[in-house]
């Protein structure tokens, strides 16, 4: 169980890492247009 919820928060983690990368990255994008 215990292993199971850390691959689920490890992964969850991985996922809004992506999110706020691709958010920061559109974000970077309209300051430099």
């Amino acid at each position: 169980m215990a292993t199971f919820v850390y691959h689920f928060a490890w992964f969850d983690a991985f996922i809004l890492g992506a999110i706020a990368t691709l958010i920061l990255a559109s974000l970077w994008g309209q300051t430099k247009a």
